[in-house]
């Protein structure tokens, strides 16, 4: 399974929004889609899972589809809840903000399907078996446990200390990465905790509950503290963690 973080900045080295690409064709979350992609890249993405809609993790997504306006002739797949495909009709698609949710299509076809999945309950996008988990956060949102045929990459989307995910990604014998959100330093633990983040402080607690054969990366470091974030990993000296790294391809 090939995992990369999409790059959002024009260092390419801070996630100042998310996406993660999957095998070139699937996205989880959709932040970062339309400035991160080449256009190439854009034109093979058929799938998108959004895991919850505060603004870092959908904020391009009309951009992204509006740029293939004229190319598209199938609609990609967008997998939400319920109630993110309410907040996306409300907020994000509407004619004050951008264009209407019932005129998404061209002369060829809708321009996104509409996926609606439920926690806990497993689908497929792309050839990939995909189970939300619902995580701590100051609204609803999902981790997704993505599994191959060889292997299993948790994505914790943005959380604090939780329980649930552990007992379904540890019940996972595949399960070879845990990229899990690392916001703050030591210093901002207590943000985090309000914020329902991880700091360096809290993700070691966490790290206890993870399965031990899977590497845990740090992704999600907000981009004014990630050298000091990566200076406080570096000092841990644990084999388990790291830094994830923007733009790089991962393979699991």
């Amino acid at each position: 399974m090939k995992v990369r973080i999409v790059p959002s900045t024009r260092d390419g080295r801070h996630q100042l929004l998310t996406s993660y690409l999957v095998n070139d064709t699937l996205a989880v979350d959709a932040g970062a889609l339309a400035v991160g992609l080449s256009t190439e890249e854009q034109r093979r993405l058929r799938s998108i899972i959004i895991t919850h809609t505060h603004l870092d993790h959908i904020i391009s997504l009309p951009l992204y589809i509006t740029d293939l306006f004229d190319e598209l002739r199938e609609p990609v797949n967008l997998f939400a809840t319920a109630s993110d495909f309410e907040a996306l009709r409300t907020y994000i698609f509407n004619p004050r903000v951008w264009i209407d949710w019932s005129i998404l299509k061209n002369a060829h076809t809708e321009l996104l399907a509409w996926r609606q999945y439920e926690s806990g309950e497993s689908f497929t996008a792309e050839g990939l078996k995909v189970t939300p988990i619902p995580v701590t956060h100051t609204v609803l949102t999902h981790a997704l446990l993505v599994e191959d045929k060889n292997s299993a990459v948790l994505f914790t989307s943005d959380t604090g200390a939780t329980d649930r995910v552990w007992e379904v990604a540890n019940d996972c014998p595949k399960l070879r990465a845990v990229l899990i959100d690392l916001s703050f330093p030591a210093a901002l633990t207590e943000l985090g905790r309000v914020s329902k983040h991880h700091s360096v402080t809290t993700l070691l607690e966490e790290m206890e509950k993870i399965n031990p054969a899977a590497t845990v990366y740090g992704i999600h470091l907000k981009p004014m503290y990630r050298d000091q974030i990566m200076a406080e990993v570096e000092a841990l000296d644990n084999p388990r963690l790291v830094i994830a790294e923007v733009g790089k391809e991962y393979n699991f």
